[in-house]
């Protein structure tokens, strides 16, 4: 399938999925409340889920080593964009140097991989958000919060990212299959990550002005350092790295490339910030990402592959 077809189809998704959070609020059915209730349930319970349940795949010891191959591309991508929020954008908001760093890996990057990669394409992707999800409930909270909440070691181990990742980790090792009714139970509440996010960003959609999003000049500096020069600086530390199997490189490339995380606006909300802001940064990112993540994922499969 083609990979820009793949791309529109979810951005088109996406945006009748927020078009529903949009209305919700209009018609004043969704209020501040519910959506901090709902940020909650997402981040703290199904997120963690969500990581779980990447585990679930059949053990293999080759597959294993590809895994941790996959593990150190994606901190080096990380860093890579912590690197770029502390000394490109020292002197911009905090939530402009959390849209930099964390991306909307999970809801772009699986329907894309999936159709092109299969599971094991996702297995590997899951590497990718774990490691996004445990440095936004670590360092993305305690740079929100302006060090109200420090990153201490039972941070980085007892949030409820590293809890489902460490979890699904330990079942994946020990070669332990959660029973079909579970997996399929829990998979249902792990799917309502993308759809809920969705909501919730139409909401914060509906309770900004259109020209706040598309008439501001440097949201377009921050969207740009996001798709553009973000990525790039990211590729070529993934072209200096010794990894050389092709679907992780493909699936690093894809991961590299997508647009600014929901959670740019749901922890503002929670943790403190100007999540309207948060949430024009992720409208106009996932705007313009169906431009930029055809073209950046054909400049690196020219490059890696």
């Amino acid at each position: 399938m083609d990979i820009s077809l793949v791309i529109f189809d979810q951005l088109l998704q996406m945006f009748f999925i927020m078009m529903f959070g949009f209305i919700l609020v209009k018609i004043k059915f969704l209020n501040m409340g519910g959506s901090q209730q709902l940020a909650n349930i997402v981040t703290k319970f199904v997120i963690p889920i969500v990581l779980m349940l990447s585990f679930q795949q059949e053990y293999d010891s080759g597959q294993l080593q590809l895994l941790l191959t996959s593990l150190i591309g994606a901190l080096a991508i990380t860093l890579s964009r912590i690197f770029i929020a502390h000394t490109v954008l020292r002197n911009r908001s905090k939530i402009d140097r959390y849209a930099i760093v964390f991306s909307n890996t999970a809801f772009m990057g699986i329907p894309i991989i999936l159709p092109i990669l299969g599971y094991e394409g996702i297995f590997y992707l899951s590497m990718y958000i774990v490691v996004s999800a445990i440095f936004q409930f670590t360092y993305g909270i305690w740079m929100l919060s302006e060090g109200n909440q420090p990153i201490t070691i039972k941070s980085i181990l007892t949030n409820p990212a590293s809890i489902g990742a460490f979890v699904g980790f330990g079942l994946y090792i020990t070669r332990i299959p959660l029973p079909d009714v579970l997996y399929n139970s829990l998979d249902t509440i792990g799917g309502l990550s993308s759809p809920l996010g969705m909501i919730l960003l139409g909401g914060y959609l509906a309770r900004s002005q259109f020209k706040e999003i598309f008439f501001v000049k440097s949201n377009y500096w921050i969207v740009f350092i996001r798709l553009l020069i973000a990525p790039a600086v990211a590729l070529l530390l993934i072209w200096l790295l010794p990894i050389n199997d092709p679907s992780v490189l493909l699936v690093l490339a894809i991961a590299n490339c997508t647009p600014t995380a929901v959670n740019t606006a749901l922890f503002s909300q929670l943790y403190g910030g100007d999540y309207e802001y948060g949430a024009r940064i992720i409208i106009l990112a996932s705007f313009f990402s169906i431009v930029t993540m055809p073209l950046v994922i054909s400049l690196s499969t020219l490059l890696l592959l």
